[in-house]
């Protein structure tokens, strides 16, 4: 991801965790220990038919990030109450050399 930019991420479910079937989902971005930003189910597009929820960052949050590595993770919420956690991602934040708002 470059900074001050608008970037989509889109997290795919696997087939045996049916996105419709999630009451709650959490994205967290977090950089050396503290949480930068994070998402919730309703700030996502869903995708039922390929099991995905897409969010679009304003180059404002990704203005928030330092040009270094960050973390993601998705945390979501099934109706029968049970909670998931998925790995976590590194994503690799690039610099830009203006970082004013278009």
């Amino acid at each position: 991801m470059r900074r001050a930019t608008t970037p989509t991420h889109t997290f795919t479910f696997p087939a045996e965790v049916p996105i419709v079937g999630l009451d709650e989902i959490l994205i967290t971005y977090s950089q050396n220990g503290k949480t930068i930003l994070e998402k919730t189910k309703d700030e996502l597009i869903i995708d039922a038919e390929n099991n995905a929820a897409s969010y679009l960052m304003s180059q404002e949050e990704s203005l928030k990030f330092a040009p270094e590595k960050a973390l993601i993770q998705v945390r979501a919420k099934g109706e029968n109450g049970s909670v998931l956690a998925s790995q976590m991602l590194w994503l690799d934040v690039k610099p830009v050399l203006n970082s004013e708002e278009m």
